[in-house]
């Protein structure tokens, strides 16, 4: 467990990036939209200093930084006070830089002096203002901040030229368009020595924060060889909360792989991260021989997988696992993430492909997926086998015909799930020394590259309850009969329509309740859809009128039937006669229609 009760989180961490942390827990502020965020800077974390520039005797330009407490009145929700250099000896010609404390999304900044009459002309009149949203880990020491560049352009730049004569300064400016900004810092550099103060300075928010990243170092657990299996948040269901969840497994510490670049050879060579960030030390570097080389994925290691239906899909039996979270919800705070693990897996090797790896949009296809499990030569991985495997894919099955074991007929139940695969029971236990198992099965493929996640899983009995072990298959060519290695299925490349077997139950139908030829049905097929796109299914009177909305709403690549039972949007039913329906989808490219005509009877 990482967190409260567990390891700190601080301790785990390889980079984090806009979230605050604690030994306890990681988080992103809460905010509103409209809110005033500039009075919790210093409760969140942040902090305010200015800056000077100052010549020395040798004509060399250094800062000199301050920090006083009453800069906090620029900020602290009190126009009765204010922040004025003059009171703490301070350049009235300087810079003040604020740290938010985290970052936001903004969409108003206002500054102004105390607004009574005595004080209200002490305002700006030639200054900069600029922000960023730069993470502070790159400002050591905190000062470090005024050494980058600000602005590229400035939010606001009133120079002596072109002064500003308001004692209310509000960005954007009246001639600026509404741009909401991403920012950490915001500083406000003063051009001139003329007298000023600021009372507030209100930095409204837009309500959004910035996209949080934690990534983890790579870990590994007592027992060695761990699978993975499901994942808690704060004790919840992953589906419960706004985050996206990733992990990837390997066989060492280092899933990256870092390179030197040998100028003479003009050849690469390994060595360590300390080695790469450090490359100064190293004495052929020294000599001129060799320099800074690529950063490069480690084969070994598995690509980023998003934990699915709260379950780690990432391969296993690995000694290493690495995870990141991502998300941008103010307000989101993470305590603990908990994960299960057995050492004791099902099988070293589980490895599977799919043949064949094309089809026609839609056509009942013949398919076999191959799956073989084995262990290393030489290896001391304690293993049980299985005797279940669930294949999941957003495929329509039509069904399971055959399951082959070491090449003899295997008896098996099965049971297809609603639009998320099937589950193969076998009789016999698969032994996971040595297996070759492959499935016959009748699939039709509605979206290009519709993908097969493959899982053996296995009951054990523990001291306290019976527990389900989850393994998944690797993508890797176990069978030389098929071209290639892949779970993943594209569609046949041809110029194949969006929506395709149109069809009606019939051009005539009679909505009189004798149960015979009743309702009007239509059945079609949604291709090649990446994503779900906008549907409607509408019907008309010949004058173009909408009579009734079928069906309004979102769908996938699949099949779809829609009814119409001849009634009108009042749920009286129709005059006979003759009535269009249409069919809409909204896709990227254009919309698509489909229309005919129906005729209603009695």
């Amino acid at each position: 467990m990482v967190g409260y009760g567990g390891t700190p989180w601080p301790a785990i961490m390889e980079k984090f990036s806009k979230l605050s942390i604690s030994r306890d827990s990681i988080w992103t502020w809460q905010v509103r939209e409209g809110e005033n965020i500039a009075p919790e800077v210093l409760a969140r974390g942040g902090h305010v200093f200015s800056t000077e520039k100052v010549t020395d005797s040798f004509g060399r330009t250094t800062l000199d930084f301050s920090i006083h407490e009453s800069m906090g009145k620029a900020f602290d929700g009190d126009e009765n006070t204010a922040f004025n250099p003059d009171e703490i000896g301070l350049s009235r010609h300087s810079s003040l830089y604020i740290d938010l404390g985290g970052h936001f999304g903004v969409q108003q900044i206002r500054f102004f002096p105390r607004l009574d009459k005595e004080h209200r002309d002490l305002y700006l009149q030639a200054f900069a203002l600029g922000s960023d949203k730069k993470f502070p880990s790159r400002f050591a020491p905190i000062g470090g901040i005024a050494l980058e560049p600000f602005g590229s352009p400035f939010l606001i730049y009133a120079n002596q030229n072109s002064p500003n004569t308001q004692s209310v300064v509000i960005w954007p400016l009246p001639n600026q368009p509404r741009d909401d900004k991403e920012m950490r810092h915001i500083r406000i550099e003063t051009l001139n020595e003329r007298p000023w103060e600021i009372a507030e300075i209100e930095v409204i928010a837009n309500g959004n924060v910035a996209r949080a990243e934690f990534m983890s170092q790579p870990i590994s657990v007592p027992g060695g060889f761990p699978v993975w299996g499901r994942v808690r948040i704060n004790g919840q269901p992953l589906d419960a909360l706004p985050i996206i969840l990733q992990t990837r497994t390997g066989p060492d510490p280092n899933p990256l792989q870092y390179f030197l670049r040998l100028t003479k050879s003009q050849t690469l060579r390994e060595v360590t991260r300390l080695g790469w960030e450090n490359i100064v030390t190293l004495s052929d570097v020294e000599r001129g021989e060799a320099e800074q080389g690529p950063v490069l994925p480690n084969p070994e290691w598995s690509a980023w997988e998003a934990v699915t239906d709260g379950q780690i899909i990432s391969p296993s039996p690995k000694e290493y696992i690495q995870f990141r979270v991502l998300w941008n919800e103010p307000g989101m705070k993470i305590e603990t993430i908990e994960f299960d693990y057995t050492s004791w897996p099902l099988a070293q090797n589980i490895k599977a492909e799919i043949d064949p790896q094309v089809s026609n949009p839609g056509e009942e296809t013949e398919f076999v997926l191959s799956i073989r499990v084995n262990a290393e030569e030489n290896s001391n991985i304690p293993t049980s086998g299985f005797r279940r495997l669930r294949i999941g894919t957003v495929a329509e099955i039509v069904g399971v015909d055959r399951v082959l074991v070491k090449d003899r007929e295997a008896f098996f139940t099965t049971r297809l799930g609603d639009s998320q695969g099937f589950d193969i029971e076998l009789w016999d236990r698969i032994d996971p020394s040595a297996s070759f198992i492959e499935i016959f099965f009748r699939a039709r493929i509605f979206a290009d590259g519709t993908s097969f996640r493959v899982q053996a899983i296995d009951e054990r009995a523990t001291v306290t309850e019976r527990e389900m072990i989850y393994q998944f298959a690797q993508i890797a060519d176990v069978d030389p009969r098929s071209p290639g290695s892949t779970l993943s299925v594209r569609l046949e490349p041809r110029n194949s329509p969006l929506v395709d077997t149109f069809r009606t139950s019939s051009e005539i139908f009679s909505p009189n309740g004798d149960e015979v030829n009743d309702e009007l049905l239509i059945s079609y097929n949604l291709l090649r859809l990446t994503r779900p796109a906008p549907v409607s299914f509408d019907i008309f009177d010949l004058l173009g009128n909408r009579i009734q909305r079928g069906f309004a709403g979102s769908d996938n690549s699949g099949r779809f039937l829609r009814i119409w039972d001849g009634r009108d949007r009042y749920g009286k039913v129709v005059q006979p006669g003759f009535y269009v329906y249409q069919l809409k989808v909204e896709a990227d490219a254009a919309d698509y229609y489909r229309q005919g005509v129906v005729s209603v009877v009695y």
